[in-house]
């Protein structure tokens, strides 16, 4: 559902942007970013493409616990079952889950069970197992509203966490599923495997739709999943089997979704000669994707809005939101994404980078419309001084789909020492989200922690000015890291009271620039910083500062020249 072709849309941060640069009044002098150096101990599961096999069973029947899960222990193996929590407890047949009328289900303490005792992981299956986007035939006779299918998802987890399970693994009814519907499960879950969608899955992943390989009698014999495990080591890809009913004697009949248990065991025997001789690992579900530990990225989640260093060039049109357009793990808030009449571009901040590591970027991606064009992913490349100096384009989506943007980056050359995302939307009648941004090292690296930028007063990791005009009129100017500004932004008036600014770097320890200004009375003031290029309330530190001759920070204004 994408591609990587194109990218004509890629900008260098702060290029055209560049405006009322060369204003009067006094300028506080700033000094270079300190650099300290710091150990980035990644902790990543799944850094690389390795092969990788998974045993998946859906509806909670009874023999997943009593035939699947002692055949699969017999070989030191693991499943994930997703269960639809409604039919929890129907033990006897006929009953009334959705799923199976007439097979028994689980219990709680039996599900519990099967993951205590055989080391599985239970995800969901919706509450009632209906279908999630159509209607009739086999589903529900009416078509689920947003609100219902909501329910059924949201319901599910909470049940399942009632009961002990922190289910993060989805796979809806039937298969049945649509752009909308991925949307609300990725406000819960953090993977969806499909069932219609067959095959193995490429490194590194779509988390919000795994591939898997039905598993039937007569149309799936133990050679066809054997060889599917030999195409998951040959080419390194993660091989998912759905499986149903496990019986001693199963049905012939494709459509009951039976499977033997003596088949089960040829198969689990042949992925654990496998696994002993080191040509492929067995995982849950949740344990197949990549995940890890720290998330260089800040901000991940928006939750500050486009603060923390995010910024944009289309303030109009990419904005942060607060509408439960996000995902999992905190849905609440994201960053919307709007075409206009030009390409427009999201920024991260510039992270600190080890040129000799390489790193993937996750993140969040609902187009949830879209006529023409689409949303690229970049990374800007930037020197230790901070000045651009290339960039990767890594990835497009240009239809309407829902996903996990996982991709690789690889920093172009030793001279790059931070890199930041940039993604950038063009065309007609687009509106996307994104959310839940994750940057991670996929090997431990000594890397810089992020520079402490003495005068960073925007928070976006690039040393800034401060003027006073001959009115009173304080300005700030947003550096580019290029030896260069943004343009100036008006920081108030009635500046002119007072004697002596002072760029004060992180004065109060906040992690913040703040700004020190002595009065014509002789008293201090401390403008504690914000991080988004303003301050909160002022602070008085004290009087009889008139008779110092000259007060010094990192950078000083007195309206005429620095004295020291």
């Amino acid at each position: 559902m994408n591609g990587e072709t194109h990218d004509q849309n890629q900008i260098q941060p702060g290029a055209g942007a560049r405006q009322a640069r060369r204003g009067g009044g006094a300028v506080l002098a700033l000094t270079a970013a300190l650099l300290t150096p710091g150990a980035a101990n990644a902790a990543v599961e799944n850094p690389a493409p390795v092969p990788l096999v998974s045993f998946t069973f859906d509806d909670g029947v009874a023999s997943a616990l009593t035939q699947a899960a002692p055949t699969l222990q017999k070989y030191g193996l693991t499943g994930t079952d997703y269960v639809p929590t409604s039919c929890v407890g129907m033990t006897t047949v006929p009953n009334t889950c959705r799923a199976d009328t007439d097979l028994p289900h689980m219990t709680w303490d039996q599900i519990t069970q099967l993951q205590n005792t055989y080391g599985w992981e239970i995800g969901s299956h919706t509450v009632d197992h209906q279908c999630l986007v159509s209607f009739g035939n086999d589903c529900q006779a009416t078509k689920l509203t947003a609100a219902q299918v909501d329910a059924e998802l949201a319901d599910s987890k909470a049940a399942l966490a009632a009961h002990g399970f922190n289910a993060t693994a989805f796979a809806p009814p039937y298969g049945d599923y649509d752009m909308s519907v991925l949307a609300q499960v990725a406000k819960y879950y953090t993977s969806m495997r499909g069932f219609a969608d067959v095959g193995n899955n490429v490194w590194p992943l779509g988390d919000l739709l795994l591939h898997n390989i039905p598993v039937q009698e007569v149309t799936t014999p133990v050679a066809t999943l054997k060889a599917k495990v030999d195409e998951a080591i040959a080419n390194k890809t993660w091989a998912v089997f759905t499986f149903h009913d496990i019986r001693p004697a199963p049905s012939q009949v494709p459509g009951d979704y039976q499977y033997g248990t003596a088949e089960l065991d040829q198969l689990a025997a042949y992925v654990q000669t496998k696994v002993a001789a080191g040509q492929i690992k067995n995982v849950n579900i949740s344990k197949g994707l990549v995940t890890g530990t720290p998330n260089m990225m800040p901000n991940p989640t928006f939750n500050n809005g486009l603060g923390d260093g995010w910024r944009t060039d289309a303030p109009a049109t990419i904005t942060a939101d607060a509408a439960s357009n996000g995902s999992y793990p905190d849905f609440a808030k994201s960053v919307k994404l709007v075409s206009g009449a030009t390409a427009s571009h999201l920024f991260s901040p510039a992270v600190p980078v080890s040129p000799t590591s390489s790193y993937v970027f996750k993140a969040f991606l609902n187009v949830a419309a879209i006529t023409t064009g689409e949303v690229g992913f970049y990374v800007d490349e930037y020197n230790s001084a901070g000045t651009w100096i290339s960039g990767q384009f890594r990835k497009v989506e240009n239809t309407r789909w829902v996903e996990s943007m996982n991709f690789t980056y690889t920093p172009t050359s030793t001279n790059v020492a931070s890199a930041s995302l940039q993604i950038a939307v063009s065309g007609t009648g687009i509106t996307a989200y994104v959310d839940n941004v994750q940057m991670l090292a996929l090997t431990a690296a000594t890397t810089p922690v992020p520079p402490k930028r003495l005068n960073d007063f925007n928070g976006d990791g690039k040393t800034d000015l401060i003027a006073r005009d001959a009115s009173g009129e304080l300005w700030l100017y947003p550096g580019t890291g290029a030896g260069d500004w943004f343009k100036r932004i008006d920081l108030g008036a009635g500046w002119n009271v007072m004697s002596t600014i002072v760029s004060a770097g992180d004065f109060n320890g906040d992690g913040k620039a703040d700004v020190i200004a002595r009065d014509k009375s002789g008293q201090l003031w401390l403008y504690p910083g914000t991080g988004t290029g303003d301050w909160s309330t002022r602070q008085n530190l004290g009087a009889g500062w008139n008779v110092m001759t000259s007060i010094v920070g990192p950078g000083t204004s007195t309206g005429t020249a620095s004295r020291t």
